[in-house]
């Protein structure tokens, strides 16, 4: 039996998969990465037609990878974002301007994003990429991972120092690690759709919090926007049976006034929501990352752009290591990355607890906040720069 070696072997070719690979290519390693869809003859997968946020702080990251200059064309620039709440005064704007960067982030759909990263990764000689093939085991054996693939080829085995899973919430690297997950359930679905309206967005996004869940409108190519709905669960099927004119009509009634009128809808995504957590996402020669550590709330968008900082961090933190597979970068990694997380995710889970409050008095004080935040320079930039995703 041959078995190849290379530096670092990263199961999923999702967005975070992907990323990583470039980085640590370009950075002189070499990589393989087993993908389960056959992205090289246009299959989607995790790549679908969803429109993604990118903080301005990804964005940063993707341009010092180099991927930025080959993505951008496909992306929508995030100027100004209108924040209210249903039923209550209140509101806050925050633009770009004011914080001297062209964008406060971007929009892309996944399909576009998927194929800018996996053209880049194919291109480098440091990354060997294996559509259509899965993780079946690896073993610890002196200081290397011995991992055990099935691909278009048969069975292949790769000896690496660092296993790498960011094959999403059901990972299989997780469960071969026997890592415990946390899972809290929102009792809600996101929904989503492309949504014409009849105005031109001109870079400008609307969240709006209402007691039974947030409202969303990201702005998208021409008079296009990505359009995200939470739904309470014991409604779902209320929302599923409406047609689009009906359908449009109840998201004004939730959204509001803006961009003028609704004119098209796409057909809708329904997906559960829920808050996952893999407390100690790492053990010798083996870490997860993306989703295969966490999943959020969409509220805050911070999602993918967890998945990004994670990479960031970890590029920092192995740019002169010998070994990246080492224990002690890998347990300084983590220590550092759990406090990142926590933080994150806690203001994505407060900013439910507090619009989903049904209380008038605190309603009135979200208000207020909201109030604050507009007239005062320094609160608004300090929030806007910590959705931004910058330090």
């Amino acid at each position: 039996m041959t078995i190849e070696k290379r530096d670092v072997f990263i199961s999923g070719g999702g967005p975070v998969g992907l990323i990583l690979a470039i980085g640590l290519a370009r950075a002189g390693r070499t990589v393989v990465l087993a993908e389960k869809n056959a992205f090289d003859q246009g299959e989607n997968g995790s790549f679908d037609g969803r429109v993604l946020a990118l903080t301005y702080g990804s964005v940063c990251t993707l341009d010092a990878l180099g991927i930025w200059s080959d993505l951008k064309p496909y992306t929508t620039s995030l100027e100004h974002v209108h924040v209210s709440q249903k039923g209550y005064l209140g509101l806050t704007h925050l633009h770009a301007s004011e914080m001297k960067v062209p964008a406060l982030g971007y929009s892309v759909t996944a399909s576009d994003l998927g194929k800018v990263l996996w053209q880049n990764a194919a291109e480098l000689e440091g990354v060997t990429l294996l559509p259509q093939s899965g993780l079946v085991d690896f073993q610890l054996q002196e200081n290397k991972q011995q991992v055990h693939l099935e691909t278009l080829s048969g069975q292949q085995t790769f000896e690496v120092d660092l296993v790498v899973g960011a094959d999403g919430t059901q990972s299989t690297v997780r469960q071969l690690l026997d890592l415990p997950i946390e899972v809290k359930d929102y009792q809600a679905f996101g929904v989503i759709a492309k949504i014409e309206t009849e105005q031109h967005p001109n870079g400008w996004a609307f969240e709006r919090f209402t007691e039974q869940g947030p409202v969303a409108l990201l702005p998208m190519k021409n008079h296009d926007s990505k359009a995200v709905w939470v739904v309470p669960a014991d409604e779902v099927e209320q929302v599923k049976a409406l047609d689009d004119q009906a359908f449009m009509q109840a998201f004004s009634q939730k959204m509001g006034e803006r961009l003028g009128a609704f004119v098209n809808v796409s057909e809708r995504v329904f997906y559960p929501l829920t808050e996952t957590y893999v407390p100690t996402f790492i053990k010798p020669r083996a870490v997860l990352m993306g989703n295969a550590s966490h999943t959020q709330h969409p509220v805050a968008a911070q999602g993918l752009n967890l998945g990004i900082s994670d990479i960031q961090a970890f590029l920092e933190k192995v740019e002169n290591a010998t070994d990246l597979g080492e224990w002690s970068l890998l347990s300084d990694y983590a220590d550092e990355r759990k406090a990142h997380h926590e933080k994150i995710m806690g203001l994505t889970d407060g900013l439910i607890q507090l619009f989903q409050t049904e209380s008038p008095v605190v309603g009135h004080l979200r208000g207020l906040g909201l109030m604050a935040m507009n007239a005062i320079p320094s609160f608004r930039k300090r929030f806007t720069k910590m959705t931004m995703g910058m330090k």
